[in-house]
């Protein structure tokens, strides 16, 4: 078999991440042939084919994915030996992507990035938000390093497999309600008290069918008025007298941007709640600014 070389395996990296030789060509200031080449030799050495092209771009095939993993745990080893030389300066340092669902972002990154800029400044931390299926994906495809993300039982979610989670908090379902609304001041509320109500309907995939889904396992089907991606749109609305809601992620302020009250509560149906994780890929070995990070998520749940 032929020597592979580190540029190949950046090469693939970068076609993995973006989806395309041409995108991966312009990122690296190299020519879009000289790319296309080393993908061909790599794939000639390694005797498999490493992805599948079509007219929507690049995506792994099995075998690219396996490739993949091996390419990113060579990253990891070459960082690790960097930070090893470092170490005198104990200092962390590198690129770091986080990806995190839409609604927890707000909540727990801003305290989160707050706290790991100032202990460890030398890392480049980014960050994206996205719905639960964008952020598997993009971290099987190396896009991102971490996901913090729910964890769903749930049948329209593929199981999240090539990926280790560790566990941070879990959140319970709650209702939110207008404030002179019918359910406002009702004691001990549940949801067949909601399922006769119009009903703001929180559908970030896969958020719609997890909220959907208490309601069938209870044998109600709820009145939904509205749907939407959108966090602030559900307070939005609940604000303005349109219907109720459920939530997990909680605000200090019960206040929508319109600055309108609404009134939040306690849910009765004995739910463990929804649990929160970060996820890493499992053949990649963890460098010290990922691990970093998750310490720091931790302390922040704690």
């Amino acid at each position: 078999m032929s020597d592979v070389s580190l540029r190949q395996l950046e090469y693939l990296r970068a076609i993995a991440r973006l989806g395309s030789v041409t995108a991966a060509a312009r990122e690296l200031f190299v020519s879009q042939s000289t790319v296309s080449t080393a993908l061909t030799d790599l794939e000639s050495a390694l005797g498999v084919t490493l992805f599948v092209r079509s007219p929507k771009g690049m995506r792994l095939t099995v075998s690219g994915q396996r490739a993949l993993a091996v390419a990113e745990n060579v990253r990891a080893n070459l960082e690790q030996l960097r930070e090893s030389a470092n170490h005198e300066r104990e200092e962390v340092e590198g690129d770091l992507t986080v990806g995190c669902y839409a609604t927890i972002a707000p909540i727990l990154l801003p305290k989160v990035i707050a706290e790991f800029s100032s202990r460890h400044p030398r890392v480049r931390l980014s960050f994206v938000e996205a719905a639960h299926e964008v952020l598997l994906d993009d971290l099987l495809n190396s896009r991102i390093d971490l996901a913090i993300t729910y964890h769903y039982e749930l049948t329209s979610v593929r199981p999240a497999t090539g990926v280790t989670a560790q566990w941070l908090r879990s959140d319970p379902p709650y209702a939110l309600t207008p404030v002179d609304g019918p359910l406002g001041s009702k004691d001990g509320l549940t949801l067949a008290d909601l399922a006769t109500e119009p009903l703001i309907l929180f559908d970030l995939p896969p958020g719609g069918d997890y909220f959907l889904g208490l309601f069938g396992k209870a044998g109600l089907t709820p009145n939904v008025r509205f749907r939407t991606t959108s966090f602030e749109m559900v307070r939005a609305l609940v604000a303005r007298g349109l219907g109720n809601a459920l939530l997990t992620q909680r605000t200090v302020l019960e206040r929508s941007y319109e600055d309108l009250p609404y009134a939040t509560r306690e849910l009765d149906i004995g739910s463990e709640g929804l649990g929160i994780e970060i996820m890493q890929l499992s053949g990649r070995k963890p460098v010290r600014r990922m691990q970093a990070f998750i310490d720091v998520c931790r302390e922040a749940v704690a």
